[in-house]
């Protein structure tokens, strides 16, 4: 009927739609740059964490010229912003490195290559590059801890019950943790693929039945020779160590089902940016890969010395 009609009135209202609309999003505009906006913030946060990231990068002495820095993620989690470098190759973009930005202190992580004559960087950088982390951000109180209940040197480990790696490292802690009665060690779940995921969870399920639970079963999954295999051999396998350790399979699968344990281990996986196993925090240093006892040995020793340098001051 106003189509037909009231022509005039059609236009009224048609003016009135398009000032209401202008009105709402001069409104947002103005909110957005005024009161922060969400939006606004993320971006702000974004551009001030990359910039960071390239000061930081011109100390260490190292000044990017075909790679990008960009900032991927701006995370709540541990107040942590999280850069990639990135580098052209015939098959589009690969991701060489990471560089993780955590409260004012920086984590660099895998390995990063000049794309002009491909020469590994990362020896210089871990080299110049203070890479700490500040171990009182973790969630340790409820963790999994042997050795010493007062230490002076703590030693939180990332694993993976299907890492090579890590089963070689399971071999060195009784013996470190023997020598040294001032270390501690944390474990940590980072499994890195399903049947390392459902491992973890079964310790996890476990570990509801006592610490020394989790002990048992942790130091079964680690010793144990894993490749080739599929679910069904992967759960025959767990079965079996539950049984031999005295635990009734079918109760642990019914504690799994309740979804605790799988939110323990995802628990775990969410605090840290972990990038290869075993990954180390000893005493707020970072130690990724395959370490032997040698190499634990010397750090911890290098830790014990400047405690005690430090309290003698």
């Amino acid at each position: 009927m106003l189509d037909k009609y009231n022509p005039k009135g059609k236009i009224v209202l048609f003016l009135a739609f398009t000032a209401l609309s202008g009105a709402l999003i001069l409104g947002f505009v103005v909110y957005q740059r005024h009161f922060n906006w969400p939006i606004d913030r993320i971006s702000f946060d974004n551009m001030h964490a990359q910039k960071r990231v390239l000061e930081f990068l011109d100390r260490a002495g190292w000044r990017p010229r075909s790679e990008k820095v960009i900032v991927e993620k701006v995370g709540d989690d541990l107040g942590l912003a999280r850069a990639v470098l990135l580098k052209k190759s015939n098959d589009g973009v690969s991701v060489p490195g990471m560089l993780f930005l955590v409260g004012r202190q920086y984590i660099l992580v895998g390995r990063l290559f000049d794309v002009r004559t491909g020469r590994d960087l990362s020896p210089e950088l871990f080299g110049r590059v203070p890479i700490t982390f500040d171990v009182n951000r973790l969630n340790l109180n409820r963790a999994h801890k042997r050795g010493s209940s007062e230490p002076r040197v703590v030693i939180v480990e990332y694993g993976d019950y299907g890492c090579e790696a890590c089963a070689k490292l399971e071999t060195i802690w009784q013996p470190l943790l023997d020598n040294f009665p001032d270390v501690q060690h944390v474990y940590k779940h980072f499994p890195l693929s399903d049947g390392s995921r459902y491992l973890a969870e079964i310790a996890e399920a476990a570990a509801v039945h006592g610490e020394s639970k989790f002990w048992e079963i942790h130091q079964r999954f680690m010793s144990a020779d894993k490749r080739n295999w599929d679910e069904t051999a992967t759960k025959r396998f767990a079965h079996v160590q539950l049984k031999q350790i005295g635990l009734d399979p079918q109760l642990i699968e019914q504690t799994l089902r309740k979804g605790k344990p799988g939110k323990r281990v995802s628990r775990d996986q969410a605090e840290f940016p972990v990038t290869q196993t075993p990954t180390l925090i000893v005493n707020g240093e970072l130690v990724v890969g395959e370490v032997g006892y040698g190499d634990l040995e010397r750090i911890v020793e290098q830790k014990l010395a400047f405690q005690g340098a430090s309290r003698s001051q």
